[in-house]
C-alpha cells in the first residue's frame, strides 16, 4: 500500500508539472499571436491584467516575455519584471556579459535601456485609448559605486504627477515629465541615479464605425 501511495503522489506530481508547462506554453502562444496581430495593441500592462486573476507569478513571468517582443532594443539583457502597479515599477538587470563592459561592470548603456524601460512600462499603464507615443529626451546618469552584481531598478510616478500630465495630453495631446529612476545592488544599496526628461503624443482613435448611418 506504501508503495502504491508513493507512486501515486509521484505520477500527480509528474501530472501537475506537464500541466504547469503545457499553461506556460499555451499563455506564451496566445500572448505571441496578440502582440503580432497588427489590428490589436496590446500593452504589456494589459496582459499583465488579465493573467493577474490566474496567477501572479505567471503575470510577471509574461510581461517580461511580452517586453522582449514588443522591445527588441532590450531582448536579450534579461530584464525581469519584479514589482509592475500603477505608482511603481521595478525590474531586475542580470550580470549578462552583453551587459558589461570591458572592466566586467554593469554597462552605462544598460543601465540607461533599463531605466527607460521602467519608465515606459509605468506609463503605458495609463495610456490613453489610440495611438501613445513616448519619446525620452535628456538622460543623466549618476553612478556612485562599481556595479558587478545584479542590479534592481525601481521608479515611481506619483499621482499628482500623472493626472498632470495626463491632463495635459487631453487637452493638447502632447505631455512632458521629468522622471528618477533609483538602482539598487544585491544588498539594496543605492549605486546609481538615472534622471530623464520624457515626452508624450496621444492621437485619439476614431471608432471604425464613426460617421455610418443607419
Amino acid at each position: 500500500m506504501i508503495l502504491i501511495y508513493r507512486m501515486n503522489q509521484q505520477w500527480l506530481t509528474t501530472f501537475m508539472s506537464n500541466v504547469r508547462t503545457r499553461l506556460k506554453t499555451q499563455l506564451e502562444e496566445r500572448i505571441k499571436t496578440q502582440l503580432e496581430g497588427r489590428g490589436i495593441r496590446l500593452s504589456t500592462a494589459d496582459i499583465g491584467a488579465l493573467l493577474e486573476d490566474v496567477s501572479p507569478k505567471a503575470s510577471h513571468a509574461a510581461l517580461g516575455y511580452a517586453m522582449n517582443l514588443m522591445r527588441p532594443f532590450s531582448a536579450g539583457m534579461g530584464i525581469r519584471i519584479a514589482r509592475l502597479s500603477d505608482t511603481q515599477v521595478e525590474l531586475v538587470l542580470p550580470v549578462k556579459n552583453r551587459n558589461l563592459n570591458k572592466s566586467g561592470e554593469i554597462h552605462e548603456a544598460a543601465l540607461l535601456a533599463s531605466a527607460t524601460e521602467a519608465a515606459q512600462l509605468l506609463w503605458e499603464r495609463h495610456a490613453p485609448m489610440g495611438d501613445f507615443k513616448i519619446y525620452t529626451r535628456r538622460v543623466q546618469l549618476e553612478t556612485f559605486k562599481h556595479l558587478t552584481d545584479e542590479i534592481r531598478i525601481r521608479l515611481e510616478l506619483p499621482e499628482s504627477l500623472r493626472e498632470s500630465v495626463l491632463t495635459e495630453i487631453r487637452k493638447t495631446r502632447k505631455g512632458r515629465a521629468e522622471m528618477q529612476a533609483h538602482i539598487y545592488d544585491i544588498n539594496d544599496q543605492a549605486v546609481a541615479e538615472v534622471q530623464f526628461d520624457m515626452e508624450f503624443s496621444h492621437t485619439p482613435s476614431i471608432g471604425r464605425h464613426a460617421g455610418t448611418q443607419t
